[in-house]
């Protein structure tokens, strides 16, 4: 084997060969990872300093991701109070475009007692087990009134006081029964109150008549009621993230607005439940068969729909105080990360660039040296064949 000696334009031809493959190493390990600095050697101060903004950008990202959660709270609730404005603006708009209409069909309810012998016998010695004082309420169109046997009541008299209630009837007469009316249809409701007289006069509840109405007016209650359990069932469904601010025990929504778990925000909801908006139900006691029973069931509405609009205002208010805080984190991540990137980051173009130099000049080094091997191989052969 013959040894060459190097000439000095090959031996930096190699050198630069070697050194041009290991800066095309680094050159494509930063290109490949995007990292200019990936270790305290390449760059202490620039490491270390992007360190830290990348570690409150991860703390910011898990802040980032419980505001959020509690943005998907306060924005669904906000829809659920939007949707529960709208079901009860409509019944309303229903409930006033019934009022005025003409009403037929009504059935008077009657109540009917035990058959008397005589009407001015006195009750207490009469009726046997009744005693002076008893007493019995009769409950009619919402108003309950107390009905008394005091001393030396005869049945006439009893009688004459349920007579004197509102919208009601009542007559008796030797040989027949009690009977007390409605001619509304509305129910009539009699309970004992002192002791039995009611059973012991065989008076009990009666629920037989039927209210006058019209289409219109019967299709605005059953509306109204209808909303009233779309209201029920929209309140319990109103959960997000298994927080409910609108339940009848509602629950307080607790988010942290820093990264480091401090500046807490409570959020209280407010009952929102039919019940806790005041409204009843009107179908069964057939509330809209009268103007004035629709304008009491309208002021219930409105009443609602104002309570409504003040605890959206309270939802709205932390609703707005979550999100901007939301989108300062979501912009100081972004700060934070372009920080980072220009600590540490590969210039992807520039890196690019430089690579391709390095290629070339790996190349002509490579070149160089070829060229050497092929001028000793030729000077070998002559010396062998001289």
């Amino acid at each position: 084997m013959v040894d060459f000696p190097l000439a000095s334009p090959t031996q930096r031809n190699l050198s630069s060969l070697i050194q041009a493959k290991q800066l095309i190493d680094a050159s494509s390990r930063r290109i490949t990872t995007g990292l200019r600095v990936s270790s305290p050697l390449e760059g202490v101060a620039a490491f270390f300093d992007a360190k830290e903004l990348t570690t409150r950008s991860t703390q910011l990202l898990n802040s980032k991701e419980k505001l959020t959660d509690a943005a998907e709270v306060t924005g669904g609730t906000l829809a659920d109070i939007d949707e529960i404005t709208s079901l009860l603006t409509t019944a309303k708009l229903l409930a006033a475009a019934a009022k005025g209409g003409a009403v037929s069909g009504a059935t008077a309810t009657t109540a009917t007692g035990d058959v008397v012998t005589t009407e001015a016998d006195v009750i207490t010695g009469t009726v046997g087990g009744v005693i002076d004082d008893d007493s019995f309420t009769v409950t009619h169109d919402g108003t309950t009134t107390t009905i008394t046997n005091t001393n030396g009541s005869t049945f006439t008299s009893l009688v004459a006081q349920i007579d004197g209630i509102a919208d009601l009837s009542a007559t008796v007469s030797d040989g027949n029964a009690i009977v007390i009316t409605a001619s509304d249809g509305k129910d009539i409701i009699i309970s004992n109150a002192t002791n039995t007289l009611a059973t012991a006069l065989g008076l009990s509840s009666s629920t037989n008549g039927i209210i006058a109405t019209n289409a219109t007016r019967s299709s605005a209650e059953t509306q109204l009621d209808l909303t009233l359990s779309k209201i029920s069932k929209l309140v319990g469904e109103s959960s997000y993230s298994g927080t409910n601010l609108l339940k009848t025990d509602p629950d307080t929504l607790t988010v942290s607005l820093n990264e480091n778990g401090g500046n807490i925000f409570d959020l209280t909801g407010v009952a929102s439940t039919v019940s806790a908006l005041s409204l009843t139900e009107v179908d069964a006691a057939n509330l809209y068969a009268t103007d004035t029973g629709i304008d009491s069931s309208i002021a219930e509405i409105d009443a609602a729909i104002a309570l409504l609009a003040r605890t959206r205002a309270t939802i709205s208010t932390g609703d707005s105080i979550i999100n901007s805080r939301l989108d300062f984190a979501s912009e100081l991540i972004d700060v934070l990360g372009e920080g980072s990137d220009r600590l540490i980051a590969t210039n992807l173009d520039e890196e690019q660039a430089n690579l391709l130099a390095l290629q070339t000049r790996h190349d002509l080094s490579a070149t160089g040296i070829g060229l050497f091997f092929q001028n000793g191989t030729i000077l070998t052969s002559i010396l062998h064949t001289g």
